[in-house]
Order: C-alpha cells, then sequence, then structure tokens
C-alpha cells in the first residue's frame, strides 16, 4: 500500500503521470484549487498565495510530487505575469514544507520539479547536474534557482528530496510539440532564429516513468528530466518535418521573435545541451532516446 500526494497535478504532466503511472500505487490524492472527487482520485483544497491547505491531504503519505506553479509560456511576461511565476512556485513549495511539518507527516520521498532553465544560455557546452546556474539576468534561470532553493528546504528539514530538472515535454496532449506543429499545415517546419541553439527534449511517457523511477528507487538529489540525445533547433525541425512530411524548413528570424514576444523570446532562442548521462548510468532506461522515435510514436496515434 502507498499513498502519493501530488500538487499540480491537473496539468499535462500529471495527468499523463496519473495515467500511465498511477496503477503502481494504492492511493492517489490531488491537492486543488477546488475540494472534490475525480472518480478513485481526490482533491483536497489549497491554496499556496494564501498558505492554506486540507490537512487530511497529508495523512499517511508516503510520496510527494511538487508539479505546481503557473505556465511558464502561457501568458506574456509583463512584469505582474513574471512576479506570478516566480510566487506560484516558491509559495507552492512554502507551503508544502509548513503542511508537512504541522501534520507531521513522514513522505518516504519528494519528487520537486525544476526546469532546464536553471543552465541559462549555453549554446552547445554540455551541462549536467554538477554545472553552475545561469546568470541572474536570464528570468528563466533566476526562476528556476529560486524555485529550487526553496525547494532544498525540504532536504534541509529532513525530508528525502530529489528535485527534476525538466526539459522541453513533448506530448500530443499539450506543451511544445502541437505549436511546433502548426506550420506544418502548410507543409513546413520552422526553427527559431539560427537554429543553432540547443532543445533538451523528453517524450512525456519517458519523463512519467523516470519520475517513478526516482521515487520508488528513493533516488535522492538533482536530476536531469531530458532524453539522452538532445538536438538543436534546427535539427528539431528537421525531424519534424521527416516524420511528419513536410517539403521545407524554414527560419522564424529571432528579430520576428523579439519584436512579437520580447523577453519571452528567450523560451526558444535559447537553449542548453543537457546530459541525461546521470540518470542512464544510474539504471534509468529510456523508451525514446532519440527524437525520430520519439514523434513517430506521437504521431501513431
Amino acid at each position: 500500500m502507498s499513498v502519493i500526494l501530488i500538487a499540480g497535478g491537473t496539468g499535462m504532466i500529471g495527468q499523463h503521470w496519473i495515467r500511465t503511472q498511477g496503477d503502481q500505487f494504492s492511493e492517489i490524492r490531488l491537492l486543488s484549487r477546488k475540494a472534490g472527487q475525480d472518480g478513485k482520485i481526490r482533491r483536497y483544497a489549497w491554496d499556496p498565495a494564501a498558505g492554506t491547505y486540507d490537512p487530511d491531504a497529508f495523512r499517511g503519505i508516503d510520496f510527494v510530487i511538487n508539479l505546481a506553479g503557473a505556465g511558464i509560456a502561457d501568458k506574456p511576461w509583463t512584469p505582474d505575469r513574471k512576479q506570478l511565476i516566480v510566487d506560484s512556485r516558491r509559495q507552492s513549495v512554502e507551503t508544502l514544507q509548513t503542511a508537512l511539518r504541522q501534520t507531521g507527516a513522514t513522505p518516504r520521498m519528494i519528487l520537486a520539479a525544476s526546469a532546464t532553465g536553471y543552465y541559462g544560455d549555453r549554446q552547445d557546452v554540455w551541462v549536467d547536474e554538477a554545472s553552475a546556474a545561469g546568470p541572474e539576468s536570464e528570468f528563466l534561470s533566476a526562476t528556476t534557482r529560486i524555485w529550487e532553493e526553496a525547494s532544498q528546504g525540504l532536504a534541509e528539514a529532513g525530508y528525502p528530496l530529489a528535485i527534476l530538472r525538466i526539459g522541453i515535454v513533448l506530448s500530443r496532449e499539450g506543451g511544445a510539440l502541437p505549436k511546433l506543429l502548426l506550420p506544418m499545415k502548410g507543409g513546413m517546419a520552422n526553427y527559431f532564429g539560427d537554429g543553432h541553439q540547443y532543445m533538451p527534449w523528453i517524450h512525456i511517457d519517458d519523463l512519467c516513468r523516470q519520475m517513478t523511477w526516482i521515487l520508488k528507487g528513493q533516488h535522492q538529489g538533482i536530476w536531469n528530466g531530458v532524453a539522452p540525445n538532445p538536438v538543436t533547433s534546427r535539427e528539431m525541425a528537421s525531424a519534424i518535418r521527416r516524420v511528419y512530411g513536410g517539403w521545407l524548413t524554414m527560419p522564424v528570424p529571432a528579430i520576428a521573435l523579439k519584436t512579437l514576444l520580447g523577453e519571452m523570446s528567450d523560451t526558444v532562442l535559447t537553449g542548453a545541451r543537457v546530459s541525461a548521462q546521470k540518470a542512464v548510468e544510474s539504471g534509468m532506461t529510456f523508451q525514446y532516446p532519440k527524437l525520430d522515435e520519439a514523434l513517430l510514436e506521437l504521431k501513431s496515434e
């Protein structure tokens, strides 16, 4: 018997994890804005901004996954939006830690999400879990640094903790891939700027399997949630064209992206060549280690 509590479990990753991995746990509980019941899954109310939660959600839990946080690319990066992106992540971790302490819960393992944006723009230099964070002047790097510092507070309080730096998650259900496929309606695949920036990607099935691998194996520490073979933006576009049957690969000029998106253009114009070697050497196996294999599977349904 094992009980798992998920914060941020109503998003794309959380819902896919529940569908593909949830049967390995006897009970799944969600922290949500509204309490309720979805089949066998119960939602418990919490409000990280107010620091409130339902203590019943924490009774007898064995594992915790924290995926909570406002979407990075959902809305334009106004000053208020950027503050929300940071605050929603920090407050979620702080509320979890308060709840664990006040309820006396003793989970066997906590998995806290982070992002490969931590590394900043590294061009073609390989980075791994021991690499330094990117500069504070880069919003994505600064945000993930604050996020991870908050999460490390859980480890400092004595809870077994893993932090998973998640890359670009490829899924037919949402995220980056449907947006990348939009130009294919005209037979084109786009890359961004000069196309040389790396896109550390992972198939959503592999990400969810890695999450369970970390929890059940109690693999503490920092992990990269990426496939073993990162590609550049240009290589991503070429693979999409091959798999989905396009006839042309074209750039979207950096100046156009910066004019249209402003600072948020960093999400597609910067990147890092992120290594999965630590996970591979520790026994994690990937069903889709190469991009073409991942895209073929995602196209199949």
